[in-house]
């Protein structure tokens, strides 16, 4: 009671507060981003990333114990029975533009029109040939991708499509996303960024430096980071300012065996030799996954040790975590060096983070 109380008193001094007085209150890399904004709902925003879940079938209904949005492939969500599973109104549906980078495949702009005009839902990403390296993007693929949207926004008036810029040379990147924001939109996705995150190569930082650029020119646009929201990557796009970002991670991660431990990473706990080269989990992991669970409220708390077994199981429990999780970044992952040195590019103005993004 003592503790509610005390919570009562806390948010009633917030309240009364003027608003730009949050960022008094804000995670110290929230303070970093917000210097100069006048915005305190913009302030509020940098430091909470929302978590879109990516979907394959649909036979995990993570919706039914998480409020968290959805994402599934249009090619997916052409089958009738996996669009009755899926809730409409949480549902964001991507076109299909990173199985052309990874697969090859040829999807028409106007097939994903027709099939955006069938489908509803929350929103939908415009079609894009993904590029990977800023060398490769040529003024003609980013034509092509503006041309692309043009044509969705004109054929489906009453749908929300958002564009997507991916992992451009500064000048085009600045300039593309400004000729969307010349069109009146609040919301651009950020893509091309997870190649170079599994590849471990120099491109890894230039990726993240591309978003730190977009967010510090257009502090008040709303920006999806497609693919990157894993576990340790929302720490780091909560510091960046990201507003949300969709992940795959919770069922991958789960069809091999592995569960995230907040704090500690993946760690295994099937029942075969295998297990690539990840951890097997501890009694004392174990029981840091089981508290974090606890706490968070996780509901079906009472069957951990059933679910730790199938692969469902799994992946409720990793979807949780990423969306509920509190813990931060091991001191031992390459990815807390990384942060350290984005958080202090972060206190740099946009023309310094421009020429370290150029000479990455």
């Amino acid at each position: 009671m003592f503790d509610l109380l005390k919570l009562k008193v806390i948010v009633l001094v917030i309240w009364r507060k003027p608003i730009k007085s949050i960022r008094d209150y804000l995670v110290p890399e929230a303070k970093l981003f917000t210097q100069g904004l006048s915005a305190g709902t913009r302030a509020v925003r940098c430091w909470f990333v929302d978590v879109v879940l990516g979907i394959d079938d649909g036979n995990i209904p993570v919706w039914k114990y998480l409020d968290n949005d959805v994402m599934a492939n249009q090619l997916l969500l052409r089958k009738p029975s996996i669009r009755r599973r899926v809730p409409e109104h949480r549902l964001w549906v991507d076109s299909g533009g990173y199985q052309i980078m990874v697969k090859g495949l040829h999807i028409s702009v106007d097939d994903i029109s027709r099939i955006y005009g069938e489908l509803t839902a929350k929103c939908f990403l415009s079609l894009d040939y993904p590029v990977s390296d800023p060398t490769h993007a040529t003024p003609e693929v980013i034509e092509r991708n503006k041309s692309n949207f043009l044509k969705l926004i004109k054929d489906n008036p009453d749908k929300e499509i958002i564009p997507v810029v991916h992992l451009y040379p500064a000048k085009y990147l600045l300039d593309v996303t400004a000729f969307y924001r010349s069109l009146g939109i609040h919301t651009i996705a950020y893509g091309g960024i997870v190649p170079p995150l599994l590849r471990r190569t120099k491109l890894r930082m230039k990726s993240l430096i591309g978003f730190l650029i977009l967010r510090k020119a257009f502090p008040n646009l709303r920006i999806h980071v497609l693919g990157a929201g894993s576990f340790l990557m929302i720490k780091i796009l909560r510091t960046l300012g990201a507003d949300s970002a969709d992940t795959s991670t919770w069922r991958v991660k789960a069809a091999f065996g592995h569960v995230i431990v907040p704090g500690r990473g993946e760690r295994y706990v099937g029942v075969r030799k295998i297990r690539f080269h990840t951890p097997r989990i501890t009694d004392e992991e174990l029981e840091i996954l089981e508290k974090e669970l606890r706490v968070t409220g996780f509901p079906l708390i009472h069957k951990l040790d059933e679910l730790l077994t199938s692969f469902k199981g799994r992946a409720l429990i990793n979807a949780w975590i990423i969306a509920k999780g509190n813990g931060g970044i091991s001191k031992r992952s390459p990815f807390r060096k990384l942060l350290m040195k984005l958080r202090d590019l972060m206190k740099e103005p946009l023309e310094r983070v421009i020429l370290a993004y150029e000479e990455g």
